[in-house]
């Protein structure tokens, strides 16, 4: 079947600083959240902030300036299946 990305912007709640989201309570509509309500998709939004916060925090940065690609590339090193992120 098909796939499609989670953007990283459904993991940072809008009007707040440093907070993440993930698995069910993601951002999305309803015809989107029916999928990735299920496990692999709040399995893998969870590793994403996990990894996500961890460069916030050793980043001197905030969550919404962690680097997307650096972020999809620990990711794809950790073993995480992306099949839209950038080579």
């Amino acid at each position: 079947g098909e796939s499609y990305g989670i953007p990283y912007r459904t993991l940072t709640p809008r009007g707040l600083s440093n907070v993440f989201t993930a698995g069910r309570c993601i951002s999305s509509d309803r015809y989107i959240q029916g999928s990735v309500r299920v496990m692999p998709g709040c399995y893998i939004t969870g590793q994403a902030v996990g990894i996500a916060a961890a460069m916030a925090a050793g980043g001197d940065c905030d969550t919404r300036t962690v680097s997307v690609p650096e972020l999809q590339k620990r990711l794809k090193k950790t073993g995480a299946y992306l099949p839209n992120a950038a080579e």
